[in-house]
């Protein structure tokens, strides 16, 4: 009985023997051969024979990854080392790893330098091929996302080609998902851009509330920046917070005093809270720096007339008035006339009649 059992056990061990030193795939060494010598069309070809007959043969997987690295084809690739890593994570983990980023590089490099750039370039000349330009670079730079997820730029880029498209929900989750991976001094312009994308998406869905954190996330990171001190003053503006959107003013002009957009809309705030000296002193500047602007010269004149200023009226229209434009010409009529009443000066009102 014994003996029996031991000779059963002998067959048993040699049984795993013969199956432990079984040949390997003749397609799969042909396919070595082949890279050994550089023939990748060959190898390729080989490969293909066995992963028809063992889909998951890691090995082959893994060299079929290697040819289409060495021939570029990024994605088919990143197809052969997904499925790698799915069924053994660290089968030639270190090499995978290397191949990756080094098409990540190749993919980012061409996505963003040539056709994203290329785009941004043309797209207001040629906005159909533009949009081509952006649909390759989002193919580009969504594989060099997959194969490395944790870089800033790529992910921004992609969310402002997706903005570009009018995709703005993919854009808005984009640049949000995007900060997680900002480096604050690093990346701290286009971190800023960012933010000030997701205001306008937010302030364009009439969510005011989102729109104002992203730009007080902008002033955090860059406390004059224009844009976000602009859009901050006219939110304040637009629910009668005056004294909120002053020094949004008064930072701006800190920059840029000779601005006359901003000049011009802080002017205005000063005359809507009554402040009209201030008011004044605003609109005097634009007219020192744009003599002929029509709108300030109207203003101006406004201005003095509230403060009952006649002799700065007349200072102001007489000798611009024939150099004005109609349309700013027949706004300013009234006043000249008034202003020139009021000093004594009835005769001259009348060259001022409509005629």
């Amino acid at each position: 009985m014994k003996k029996v059992l031991f000779t059963m056990i002998l067959v048993a061990v040699a049984s795993f023997v013969l199956q432990s030193c079984a040949p390997t795939n003749p397609h799969l060494t042909e396919a070595k051969i082949s890279m050994n010598r550089d023939d990748l069309q060959k190898a390729k070809k080989e490969l293909e024979i066995v992963l028809e007959a063992q889909p998951e043969n890691v090995e082959a997987l893994y060299l079929a990854g290697y040819v289409h690295f060495k021939e570029e084809t990024w994605n088919k690739m990143y197809d052969n080392f997904a499925k790698v890593k799915s069924l053994d994570p660290e089968y030639e983990k270190a090499n995978i790893e290397n191949m990756s980023l080094k098409a990540f590089g190749a993919l980012r490099g061409s996505g963003i330098n040539e056709k994203f750039n290329g785009a941004v370039q043309i797209v207001s000349s040629d906005p159909e091929k533009a949009e081509k330009l952006f649909q390759a670079a989002l193919v580009d730079l969504e594989l060099a996302d997959n194969l490395k997820s944790d870089d800033f730029i790529t992910k921004y880029i992609i969310s402002m080609i997706y903005l570009q498209l009018g995709e703005k929900e993919k854009a808005e989750n984009g640049f949000l998902n995007s900060l997680k991976y900002a480096d604050v001094e690093q990346d701290k312009n286009n971190l800023v851009a960012a933010y000030i994308n997701l205001s306008n998406i937010y302030t364009e869905k009439k969510d005011i509330d989102k729109a104002v954190e992203m730009l007080n996330k902008v002033l955090e990171f860059d406390p004059a920046n224009k844009d976000a001190l602009l859009q901050m003053a006219k939110h304040y503006e637009s629910v009668e917070e005056y004294d909120k959107a002053l020094p949004m003013y008064e930072k701006m002009l800190e920059g840029d005093p000779d601005n006359v957009d901003i000049l011009f809309n802080q002017g205005i705030m000063f005359k809507k809270i009554g402040e009209i000296d201030n008011a004044i002193g605003n609109f005097e500047k634009i007219i020192s720096i744009k003599p002929d602007d029509g709108e300030a010269v109207y203003f101006l004149a406004e201005f003095y007339g509230q403060k009952e200023n006649y002799a700065k009226v007349i200072e102001l229209l007489e000798p611009k008035f024939d150099s004005l434009s109609p349309e700013w010409q027949e706004k300013v009529r009234d006043s000249l006339q008034i202003g020139l009443v009021k000093v004594g000066r009835a005769k001259d009102a009348q060259k001022y009649m409509q005629k």
